[in-house]
């Protein structure tokens, strides 16, 4: 029996030698962050409250806690010389540590995203030996869609975090779409989408986009993420949550902000209860 600290490195050496044989280029970045304040983004200050963070005199320093927004950051400085990248390494949130396996795609095209996404099912299911139960798709507008001015109404999105439906149902009418949608089981609930919406419009196109994708993967156990805010603030697009048998969770999505790109995550040693969502 393979020792489990020597499996998990080998779980990595396979993830990055796999990655390079499709195409990937093997980044190495410091697991330690010097920061500027004048310099952080909106989706820096998001992320602080789940950073460890001191002060060295006047030099602020973190622990890497996401490689895409680490990246992002190291792009808009530096040059970029390959449009896709892969690596490994730890991340710290909230003082737990974990090992982090990712890919991005810069300036993808639906053939890089879904590639992407072939690539890790291949390497959960030949490497990890797991597999993926179910998928929870969302997209950064889709509130916005729902509930047009509203969306900008604190009262009424707690209300929606708490799913506090009979207070949803006053707030707004029983035959509001969000309710409706909310009123119809998880696993239905694109296809419901599909009845209030033309078919034509950009969010229903890409969350369909992925609906077919996947059920040509074999996946079809696929919900609808209905939530006030995406998982990470810098997704810009629509989002990914496949959940695995062991209780891992492979994630990612869409950003554009100076730097357009998608990327895809999977942490070894966590469950989502811990830190392993992107």
């Amino acid at each position: 029996m393979t020792n489990a600290v020597i499996q998990k490195k080998l779980y990595e050496l396979q993830f990055l030698q796999r990655a390079e044989k499709q195409g990937f280029a093997i980044i190495d970045t410091d697991f330690i962050e010097a920061l500027h304040w004048t310099q952080l983004s909106q989706d820096d200050l998001t992320q602080m409250q789940e950073r460890s963070v001191w002060q060295n005199e006047t030099t602020l320093y973190a622990l890497r806690n996401d490689f895409t927004d680490q990246l992002k950051r190291y792009y808009a400085v530096y040059q970029r010389h390959h449009d896709l990248i892969a690596y490994s390494g730890p991340i710290a949130r909230h003082h737990e540590v974990a090992t982090h396996l990712g890919l991005e795609c810069y300036e993808p095209t639906i053939q890089h995203i879904q590639s992407a996404y072939q690539f890790f099912k291949s390497y959960i299911e030949s490497v990890l030996h797991d597999q993926i139960d179910y998928v929870v798709l969302g997209h950064f507008e889709l509130i916005h869609l729902l509930l047009g001015a509203k969306a900008e109404d604190r009262t009424l999105l707690n209300l929606l975090e708490q799913r506090n439906m009979s207070a949803l149902a006053t707030y707004l009418n029983v035959s509001h779409p969000l309710i409706q949608l909310l009123n119809t089981p998880t696993d239905a609930q694109l296809d419901k989408l599909h009845t209030l919406y033309p078919e034509d419009h950009r969010i229903l196109q890409s969350l369909t986009r992925w609906t077919t994708f996947l059920k040509q993967e074999g996946i079809t156990n696929i919900h609808l993420d209905i939530t006030p805010q995406p998982p990470r603030s810098y997704y810009k697009g629509t989002f990914i949550k496949s959940h695995l048998s062991s209780g891992k969770v492979l994630s990612g999505g869409f950003y554009h902000d100076g730097l357009k790109g998608f990327g895809l995550g999977l942490t070894l040693d966590e469950k989502e209860d811990s830190v392993c969502s992107r």
